[in-house]
């Protein structure tokens, strides 16, 4: 980063990117557990709508996941950075005073544009401001952003509402927003940096761009994290809704045993990396947790309301680490100076899955019912292992 940006101590950096992106989080998760309060205030009566309210929080990432970096490059850390917060806020504050179904699908779409430029200036900061002191700690430590976005989101967003309305915990999250920005604007400095070009230098090289795409095992993985993202996104968003419909438990409770497979998440993400090292194949470990992801939705119809606690644990041991393996993978079958590239790729498979997660696992709820939903996720996360076996660049 710029000279004044590097007199900071990484630590500070790392701080203000982290309290940012999990201020993003906050924003991507909090429909879900409120879902039902949203429903019946604005008047939505299909479950089809209800999905288009999470998923459409990632559309711009399907379209600018290389752009972003582009612009980053252009303009700076702090510019995008402060653009991102401001998005961020204002999507919240339109989210609250929201009136009807469009206006409120409005503001997550601007909610979603903040989180998707922090999801690329972030990691690149990081990596910048560390410089291989602590690197991987770092970096860790950041990616559990949206398991700490989803545990506030979820245990506090239910509590809110009860306690007035929903629409209070949209002020709070352009609260958050605002913490954020503070700390941005006393850390960040305004600077062209060498954080921002790392992001988008490989996004520039249209011949390595071209490259990428052509690479079948990056497609493969592609394949494999995209139904990941739909069977995980659609079922994990559906879950404090599932749980208070047909368990009959309130909706704080809900909320509250959703976030456990969040917080298991965080060392889970950690111990997937340390299992991959141990085995030396990313392939094995990816497949495994593909597996049993798959088996642990399929029996999901099983567990009754005193049982949801065993539910949540297990989901969150098996469906919380491909991620991390997902990102590594890519990176491995692909030259060193593909990897930004490859990476950004899998990011917009990555969006696209959420994008579509909720659509389809909603589309399929108002059409056949809870159950039938979740057995029709199975053969979707099957489709994600056979590409990962097929992938014999992978190893």
């Amino acid at each position: 980063m710029g000279d004044r940006t590097k007199r900071k101590s990484p630590w500070t950096i790392l701080v203000v990117m982290l309290i940012s992106m999990v201020a993003g989080a906050i924003c991507m998760n909090k429909v879900s557990p409120v879902l039902s309060n949203i429903m019946e205030d604005l008047n939505i009566t299909s479950s089809s709508q209800a999905g288009l309210l999470m998923s459409i929080f990632t559309f711009s990432g399907i379209i600018l996941s290389i752009p972003m970096g582009v612009l980053t490059t252009k303009y700076g850390t702090f510019k995008t950075g402060l653009f991102s917060l401001i998005t961020i806020i204002a999507g919240s504050a339109l989210g609250a005073v929201s009136t009807g179904y469009g206006m409120m699908l409005v503001s997550r779409l601007i909610e979603g544009l903040g989180l998707m430029f922090l999801g690329t200036i972030g990691p690149a900061a990081v990596a910048a401001a560390f410089a291989g002191r602590s690197g991987g700690t770092a970096m860790g430590l950041l990616m559990c952003y949206m398991s700490f976005g989803q545990i506030i989101a979820l245990n506090v967003a239910p509590v809110v509402a009860e306690a007035g309305s929903w629409r209070n915990f949209w002020w709070i999250s352009a609260a958050f927003g605002v913490v954020a920005l503070v700390l941005w604007l006393l850390v960040v400095r305004d600077e062209k940096d060498d954080a921002a070009e790392t992001v988008s230098a490989a996004s520039e090289k249209s011949a390595t761009l071209g490259e990428v795409l052509s690479n079948k095992s990056v497609w493969l993985i592609c394949i494999t994290f995209f139904t990941y993202m739909v069977v995980h996104m659609g079922v994990f968003n559906y879950l404090p809704t599932y749980f208070t419909e047909i368990g009959g438990i309130s909706a704080t409770t809900a909320g509250s045993l959703t976030s456990i497979a969040s917080l298991i998440g965080i060392p889970v993400g950690i111990l997937g990396g340390i299992l991959a090292d141990k085995w030396g194949s990313i392939k094995k470990p990816l497949i495994v947790t593909m597996v049993l992801f798959a088996v642990v939705v399929g029996i999901l119809p099983i567990f009754n309301s005193s049982s949801y606690i065993i539910f949540v644990i297990l989901y969150g041991i098996v469906a919380m680490a491909e991620a991390g393996l997902s990102f590594t993978a890519v990176t491995t079958v692909v030259n060193a100076s593909q990897g930004a590239l490859a990476s950004a790729t899998l990011s917009t498979a990555q969006w696209v899955g959420s994008f579509l997660s909720t659509l389809v696992f909603g589309a399929l709820l108002d059409n056949f019912g809870w159950n039938m939903s979740f057995y029709i996720m199975v053969p979707i996360a099957v489709i994600g292992v056979i590409a990962a076996l097929l992938n014999k660049d992978l190893k």
